[in-house]
């Protein structure tokens, strides 16, 4: 994760195509921001990489949600698709397991879109930071992104 000075920090992109901001998102726990502050990506590729340097939490037996703490200490999560947990894990293949350090940029599981759509599931995909409370001037960049590449989310971490 590029770091600007010690409190400073960001989040890339998790795949190819558009962020757009929570609100669009057609879930109401991801749209109101309760789950955390963040952004999501329409993907138009499959691949979905990491946003930030950090170690691998969890991941769920569905494949399609990862938490990962990062070096600065947010917990932050990617979650590939909307009511995408009823595929029982079809259409994904993760590439990380719990336990394993990632590099922002990492590629950390392969989405299937074609499965996740004809499921009758969106494909976007919502990128939290659940303990997001101590951040202070995060600011978002939209539109056209590239994965594992195009910094979205820029915060200042408050004082200890």
């Amino acid at each position: 994760m590029p770091l600007f000075s010690k409190n400073r920090g960001a989040l890339l992109s998790v795949a190819d195509g558009r962020a757009i901001p929570l609100a669009e998102v057609p879930d109401e726990a991801f749209a109101s921001g309760m789950l955390g502050i963040g952004f999501a990506v329409m993907p138009e590729a499959g691949t979905i990489y990491s946003p930030v340097d950090g170690t691998v939490e969890g991941v769920t037996d569905s494949r399609h949600a990862y938490s990962i703490r990062s070096d600065d200490g947010l917990d932050v999560l990617v979650h590939v698709g909307v009511d995408t947990v009823k595929l029982g894990g079809a259409g994904f293949l993760p590439l990380v397991a719990e336990g394993d350090r990632v590099n922002a940029g990492d590629a950390i599981v392969r989405a299937d879109l074609g499965i996740i759509r004809a499921a009758g599931c969106s494909a976007v995909t919502p990128v939290l930071v659940a303990n997001g409370d101590g951040l202070e001037g995060v600011k978002l960049k939209l539109g056209s992104v590239t994965g594992g590449r195009s910094t979205v989310m820029t915060y200042k971490k408050a004082e200890d």
